[in-house]
Order: structure tokens, then C-alpha cells, then sequence
């Protein structure tokens, strides 16, 4: 579900309990910018070229939310930040794929998801297959972990 569709119309909202508000909105896509901007900054310590795409609205283009490079290897990253909690939908996985097969110049390629939990710190999973993944607080590789994973 996304914010659009909880903030969104009477019909939407009938849908569902929780209505958020504006400000409640905000706050949600702050965090998430946030974490993107964080997440750049890792990878930039860590060596990697690393740059935002900021898309505001949900699109078909196959854009990821962070992607870096460094040497041979191309890196697609969907960022989420929640508390306990992270769902990365199929369709989310798809697009970062396609991303990376129209970087077919870079040998190695990663499809990877990012969670930052609040008072936890960041998880990690690569998504190898085209499905739903979900992440729990304390789940997936740590970033130390990741950057193992690239060195091979």
C-alpha cells in the first residue's frame, strides 16, 4: 500500500482503518529521504560512486531509489525505512532488474534492498529472484556483510 492510496480518496479510505494526514505524509517521505541520503553517503565512504534518483510519484520507468558504482559492479538499491518492518514488493524487484539489464556494460550486477529500522540500524538483502521479500528488524546482512558480498 502506498501513501498515495492512504491518503488518498473517500472510496481508498473506506478500504482501510488508518487515515493519515498531511502531516503524517510528510513526515513518512522525510524519513524515507533521509535514508536515501544515508544510504548514499555509506556507499560513498565505502568507495562507491553513489547517486539519489529522486522520483517523487510511483512510475513504470525502472528507476531505483539509490544506485552506485564501483569498478565492474553496478549496485540497484530500493530503500526502506520503517520501525519493525519492511516489505519490498515484486514489482519494486522487477523494476530494479530491468534497471540493471540496461546496464548490461557492467559484468556484475546487484539488485539490492535496504532497510533502516529506527533505533536498529540498516539491514540488507540481495534479491536474486523476481518475488516479494520482506525484511524483519534484526533480519538480513549487515553492511560490513554487503560490502563482503561485493569484494567477491
Amino acid at each position: 500500500m502506498s501513501l498515495r492510496d492512504l491518503a488518498g480518496t473517500k472510496k481508498t479510505r473506506r478500504l482501510y482503518r488508518r487515515v493519515l494526514t498531511g502531516r503524517e505524509v510528510r513526515r513518512m517521505r522525510k524519513r524515507g529521504y533521509d535514508a536515501e541520503r544515508e544510504i548514499v553517503a555509506m556507499l560513498r565512504e565505502a568507495g562507491f560512486k553513489a547517486v539519489r534518483i529522486p522520483v517523487s510519484a510511483p512510475s513504470n520507468e525502472p528507476l531505483p531509489d539509490v544506485f552506485a558504482v564501483r569498478g565492474d559492479r553496478i549496485v540497484a538499491v530500493e530503500v526502506k525505512s520503517q520501525e519493525d518492518y519492511a516489505y519490498f514488493k515484486r514489482r519494486q524487484v522487477v523494476k530494479l532488474h530491468h534497471f540493471l539489464e540496461i546496464h548490461g556494460l557492467y559484468p556484475k550486477r546487484m539488485a539490492l534492498l535496504a532497510a533502516k529500522f529506527k533505533w536498529s540500524g540498516w539491514s540488507f538483502m540481495i534479491a536474486e529472484r523476481l518475488q516479494d521479500y520482506s525484511v524483519k528488524r534484526g533480519e538480513g546482512l549487515r553492511f560490513e556483510d554487503f560490502l563482503r558480498v561485493c569484494e567477491k
